[in-house]
């Protein structure tokens, strides 16, 4: 009796995904399907690991998938999400493989995996236990695993097939069969490396060469000596930089079969920030166009921006690993990560670096930024810290009112944060209890330190009046009326004519040495509490105070100026970048 294959299924009602990822510590990840799910963190937290802890309890199943983790695991579960019955399976396989039947076996097929393929028997049987003992031999055929090594060795090339109805045992012999996909692939690579790709099935091995010929290809029966020649001037793909093999490799499996789950491990490895930008916006393109789930790891800004530019549904998993206890998870949702992308701030800074480190300095300008890395640079060479200086990322906010919305968005993942507002900070009550509150602290605990530091601030400032001003203009220019009027004379009239100095001024000029008596200590446990937080306001008052005796006295000379006379290097600039590292990430020394 033969039997025929099942039919009756609907290839569209079937999909597989992953659900969501349950960390040993119980953190829970929830992915988005369709989407990209971006792993990031510091160095050594355990991010590659993770992605193939998934990869393992895909095919194994969770259970088993454990046992054969090992001590530590990352992973403690996952839920994998099926829709449609086995029949629908089966029809999803027939449309997105190579099928074969021999006598009432139908077996699919798809390069990268064995020669034998999967029987609709098997498919069936996974279907029906909803993956519970894994996806066992259907693996390969529902999921693509891309790490860097394994990438490159996609462009190297395969032996033509010795009859041409076999099953393609390569993604090579994809781009033979179908040229639209190839086409794809060459779209991508000039608008990536501004370079087109050419195949080449001519030999003995089928290879993709790089660039075009300027001689049109001929019919397959009658190539001409001249094409011959013109297509062996083309440089092999596989003896490119190791950037454009790793990038066509990654994308070759993607163009040229259909799978529901992606992890890629690095994407951006040897590649260039303009092509790992670009990258990945590819990246996120597929996952949108073709309704795929990817999941993957990476150090680099530039991939995460460019999925955020592709417009797909983006989620952003932080991992970190504490001195003790399991690896932990923190999640920036799809709402979320679309919110914070339409922020400007976040989108044209570099605060999307924060994520990569483990701490960020929030600073009000760019050049505060630079003044203190340069001295935590320095520190580092004379105290032994207890992370690398290369491990803290100082951000501008764009002035005090950016400060909460940064610490904010870098705290709901967990990123260790300090924000170094200058001391001027304490002028405005609702700004600082802002920023109180985004470190969420208790406003209550510190109002009334505050109230007393700064009463004697705020004090009506006394109006100026004509006699005052032509009284102070008589004594300064006494005996100078044959001076010609210069610039900075200019300047001494213009003080002149100027409201009288706010008293916080002196807290510009002066820093915490301004507050004294009852006010004085006030303000020295208020500036504590605040470091505490995490709010380490500039207690000499300013930037600029750091230099107090330098020559330029503001403006963009001011920052070569004081590198250049190694004001970094001093003992104000050494104690306040300590103090913002904070006591848990600080120097080993007291």
């Amino acid at each position: 009796m033969t039997t025929h294959p099942p039919t009756g299924g609907s290839s569209d009602r079937f999909s597989f995904s992953i659900k969501s990822l349950t960390m040993e510590n119980g953190d829970v990840l929830n992915l988005p399907t369709p989407g990209v799910t971006v792993i990031v963190g510091a160095n050594n937290v355990g991010k590659s690991t993770l992605l193939r802890q998934i990869s393992t309890h895909l095919r194994a199943g969770s259970i088993q998938g454990r046992n054969e983790i090992g001590s530590p695991p990352i992973l403690h579960h996952l839920d994998m999400q099926f829709t449609g019955g086995p029949l629908d399976a089966i029809e999803w396989f027939r449309k997105h493989t190579t099928v074969t039947r021999h006598r009432d076996v139908e077996a699919y097929h798809r390069p990268g995996t064995s020669d034998a393929g999967v029987t609709s028997a098997t498919v069936a049987e996974v279907i029906n236990q909803s993956g519970q003992n894994g996806l066992y031999q259907t693996i390969n055929y529902l999921t693509f695993f891309g790490n860097a090594e394994h990438r490159m060795g996609y462009v190297n090339p395969v032996e033509l097939r010795s009859i041409f109805s076999q099953p393609p045992a390569s993604p090579l012999h994809v781009l033979e069969e179908q040229i639209e996909l190839f086409e794809e692939l060459d779209a991508l690579c000039q608008e990536i490396f501004k370079q087109g790709l050419t195949l080449d099935p001519l030999s003995k091995m089928i290879n993709l060469r790089v660039g075009k010929s300027k001689i049109p290809a001929p019919p397959v029966d009658s190539v001409t000596r001249e094409y011959r020649e013109a297509l062996t001037a083309l440089p092999f793909l596989s003896e490119q930089g190791d950037g454009m093999k790793s990038l066509i490799g990654l994308l070759l499996p993607l163009v040229t079969a259909t799978y529901p789950v992606v992890l890629i491990d690095e994407p951006e490895a040897f590649l260039h920030p303009p092509q790992a930008l670009r990258l990945g916006r590819t990246l996120g393109e597929q996952a949108a166009s073709k309704g795929i789930q990817i999941i993957l790891t990476t150090h680099d800004k530039n991939i995460l921006a460019g999925l955020l530019y592709s417009g797909a549904n983006i989620s952003i998993a932080r991992l970190d690993r504490p001195e003790h206890g399991a690896t932990a998870a923190h999640q920036l949702d799809v709402p979320t990560v679309k919110e914070l992308w339409s922020d400007p701030v976040l989108k044209y800074s570099n605060v999307l670096d924060g994520l990569f480190y483990r701490l960020v300095v929030l600073t009000e300008a760019e050049r505060d930024c630079r003044f203190y890395a340069a001295s935590l640079e320095d520190l580092a060479t004379k105290e032994q810290l207890r992370i690398p200086d290369s491990e803290v990322l100082f951000v501008p906010s764009g002035g005090k009112d950016g400060l909460p919305r940064l610490v904010k968005i870098l705290r709901s993942v967990k990123v260790p944060v300090v924000a170094s507002p200058d001391l001027d900070i304490l002028k405005d009550k609702a700004k600082l209890r802002l920023l109180v509150s985004s470190f969420e602290g208790d406003w209550t605990q510190l109002e009334k330190d505050y109230d007393i530091a700064t009463a004697p601030f705020r004090q009506p400032r006394e109006k100026l009046r004509v006699g005052a001003v032509l009284s102070n203009l008589q004594a300064i220019f006494r005996d100078r009326e044959s001076e010609d009027v210069t610039t900075e004379i200019r300047k001494e009239f213009t003080d002149q004519l100027r409201l009288k100095d706010s008293p916080w001024d002196d807290v510009k000029q002066f820093g915490e040495h301004a507050f004294r008596k009852e006010a004085g200590a006030a303000a020295q446990r208020l500036l504590d509490a605040l470091d505490r937080l995490g709010i380490v306001a500039v207690r000499v008052g300013e930037l600029e105070c750091f230099a107090p005796d330098l020559s330029v006295a503001k403006g963009p000379a001011w920052l070569p100026a004081a590198l250049m006379g190694g004001y970094h290097t001093r003992p104000d600039a050494h104690r306040h970048v300590r103090a913002a590292l904070g006591p848990h990430l600080g120097s080993t020394q007291n």
